[in-house]
């Protein structure tokens, strides 16, 4: 399918966010996606990801959740220690994400050419969605991709730090659970630490306590980042299943 490729800018409270877009050029209505960003930032790999469902018939939209650090920036995959702290400053946290997710959904909505919405985020990006599917309103289905900082660790460079007096404390996947309202498909792999599959085990078993619609699916053989065919960890594999799985999710839910 033919896409047409365009950055946004999206009003948040804390000034325009840059948003690389793509969408089918029929002119018809299509379902939207919202792909977040892995720990580097909004990269060609993200950019490359919003041209792929555009080209599955969506409305696709990355926000750049660093951009109060400037336009579009991001961390080579060998610098990311060393930017880590810049890409994060002028502000980013749990509500600065709120803010930022729930604007790129908004300005979905605001098209009359988008139906139903969904989320999928990869790495730093799974957290955010895992999140945004329990916190944001808008949204009717999430993808999250080896969400690195469900358990945080301070010690990790994918982890957004706990809040103080919650040193160690899980994010809002197993602390506000009860809020979820719509289906989850995750991804995994059993080789990574961030998250374990003891931990992955663990927040199944809390969301399937709880009665929530979900579906996790690990990979033999697969570590953290295993979709991005630009880093050593990719498991092509990995990849072109979970790919497979997500597009048949979101066309029985968003379609």
């Amino acid at each position: 399918m033919d896409t047409v490729e365009q950055v946004v800018d999206i009003k948040t409270a804390d000034g325009p966010m840059a948003t690389p877009t793509s969408r089918p050029t029929d002119g018809g209505t299509h379902p939207g996606v919202i792909v977040i960003m892995e720990a580097f930032g909004v990269n060609p790999n993200i950019e490359g990801i919003v041209q792929r469902f555009a080209s599955e018939g969506y409305v696709a939209a990355a926000p750049d959740l660093f951009h109060r650090s400037g336009r579009l920036r991001y961390a080579p995959y060998d610098k990311l220690q060393e930017m880590r702290e810049d890409l994060r400053s002028g502000g980013f946290s749990d509500a600065s994400i709120d803010m930022d997710v729930q604007a790129a959904i908004d300005y979905l909505r605001s098209d009359p050419n988008v139906g139903a919405i969904g989320i999928v985020g990869f790495c730093l990006g799974g957290r955010v969605s895992m999140q945004s599917a329990i916190r944001a309103s808008g949204l009717s289905a999430a993808a999250v991709y080896y969400g690195g900082g469900f358990f945080p660790r301070g010690d990790h460079p994918h982890t957004l730090h706990p809040p103080p007096g919650a040193e160690g404390a899980s994010t809002p996947a197993l602390r506000e659970a009860e809020a979820l309202s719509i289906p989850v498909m995750g991804f995994f792999g059993e080789d990574d630490q961030n998250p374990s599959p003891e931990q992955v085990k663990e927040l199944d078993e809390r969301l399937t306590a709880l009665g929530k619609e979900h579906a996790f699916h690990s990979y033999a053989g697969a570590g953290h980042g295993f979709v991005c065919d630009d880093r050593a960890s990719h498991n092509a594999e990995a990849a072109a299943d979970s790919w497979a799985k997500t597009l048949a999710f979101f066309g029985e839910r968003l379609r």
